[in-house]
């Protein structure tokens, strides 16, 4: 890969949920740009097979039920400051007061 991909390193700016390497690499933590958590695929890549997504859509729909509350957020899976190292977003649906 040229270049350094943000995604691929990961840096601790943020506030970081999880991490997982089984039964696939990926992490969740807040998003440095929304303030939203996101999973993080831990290979560097734009398709995740969909048991990959969805398994790491029911991991951070349980921290945003969490943090937004039951149904107070939507899976964001289109990716847009970086649309080549699959992340997902949880979004909340409501703006906070």
């Amino acid at each position: 890969m040229a270049g350094q991909c943000e995604l691929c390193e990961l840096s601790h700016h943020t506030r970081w949920y999880c991490v997982f390497y089984e039964p696939f690499a990926f992490t969740v933590l807040d998003c440095d740009s929304c303030d939203t958590p996101m999973a993080v695929l831990g290979v560097h890549g734009t398709v995740p097979t969909e048991a990959e997504r969805t398994f790491m859509s029911a991991v951070l729909s349980q921290i945003a039920n969490v943090r937004y509350g039951p149904g107070g957020f939507i899976i964001d899976g289109r990716m847009r400051q970086i649309p080549d190292h699959c992340h997902i977003h949880a979004r909340p649906t409501r703006l906070s007061a």
